[in-house]
């Protein structure tokens, strides 16, 4: 490979970046990669994804990468599993951080393996028929974020995601952007901006009353992780239950999901936390406590399941429902 790579670029005269992308899209035949690297200007089409199955609870993620005037496959990666972690993250990241995203929860629990190589597949064999030419040059020609925002580009994918799920139905959000050659294979560093649908949706600070007690949640956004999902809660107030200040990690307390993304009021039906009545308390493990400083009282974590969790902010001097845990017994000999 390497040597392919320096006769090409001093046949060529290309960049070494350059060069090995031509290799690639030519399956590392020199002749065609010879005639390639010409050609390669802005034509790298990125469309990310993320989807979701409701009647399943599977979540998942997809990339795929393309030359487009070359109409040729890059490389296409998908990961499906049952951790709802998976929407938090954000289309608007840059293709190679979304990439490592998408590996990471391929070694995570709760992957189903078998149903990301279907969907790999699947992917691959679209991209590499006649049936997606269309697509390529709507891409191109819209050359911007919104170039595969459309009805026909989504029905596409809906119909390799149909496949995957037996006909079941599933939800998608799209993203695509178009990259030079020096941008595909050096990102930039920017900051990510909030993701859309089942991403955070900027509500900074939110009150629950109960029992003439209001609760805070937390006014920052919760840190997007790949591993991870974190939910705005309201915990429950018991004006003879146990000081906030008190409660440890491993106690229980009684908490609502007040958080308003898609992706939290769907899970707080799938817990029992929501009813045609409205919010539900549900008894849940406190996972850890935080001291934010005597005026900002504590930040409490507590566990939904595995991979879903809460956070609230619960001022000081008041007091909580909440049940101590166990605590094991000490036996001294006399």
């Amino acid at each position: 490979m390497r040597d392919k790579v320096f006769l090409l670029m001093k046949e060529t005269g290309c960049e070494r970046e350059e060069a090995e992308l031509a290799l690639e899209l030519c399956r590392d035949q020199l002749e065609k990669a010879v005639r390639e690297v010409p050609r390669l200007s802005k034509n790298i089409g990125v469309v990310k994804g993320k989807f979701l199955c409701p009647s399943e609870g599977l979540h998942g993620l997809l990339l795929v990468v393309l030359h487009l005037r070359s109409q040729l496959l890059v490389r296409t990666c998908s990961v499906l599993s049952y951790n709802p972690a998976l929407c938090m993250v954000p289309l608007e990241m840059e293709w190679f951080e979304f990439e490592k995203s998408l590996y990471r929860a391929r070694l995570a629990d709760g992957t189903v393996q078998m149903m990301s190589q279907e969907l790999e597949h699947e992917m691959m064999e679209f991209f590499n028929s006649r049936e997606s030419i269309p697509l390529y040059g709507e891409l191109k020609g819209e050359g911007n974020l919104k170039g595969w925002a459309n009805p026909k580009s989504e029905a596409a994918f809906n119909k390799l995601l149909g496949r995957v799920f037996r006909g079941r139905s599933s939800k998608l959000m799209l993203r695509s952007e178009v990259l030079y050659l020096g941008q595909f294979q050096s990102p930039r560093r920017e900051e990510s901006r909030s993701g859309e649908g089942f991403s955070p949706d900027g509500v900074s600070r939110t009150s629950v009353s109960n029992q003439g007690i209001s609760f805070l949640y937390d006014r920052e956004k919760p840190k997007q992780n790949a591993e991870f999902l974190i939910l705005r809660v309201a915990v429950e107030g018991d004006l003879e239950g146990i000081p906030s200040e008190e409660v440890q990690p491993g106690d229980f307390v009684h908490a609502q999901i007040i958080d308003p993304r898609d992706i939290a009021q769907y899970l707080a039906k799938l817990f029992g936390g929501m009813s045609e009545e409205g919010l539900v308390p549900l008894r849940v493990l406190v996972e850890s406590v935080e001291s934010l400083g005597e005026s900002q009282g504590i930040r409490v974590r507590v566990r939904f399941s595995r991979g879903v969790f809460g956070e609230a902010c619960v001022p000081s001097g008041i007091r909580l429902k909440a049940t101590r845990r166990a605590r094991r017994r000490v036996v001294t000999s006399p």
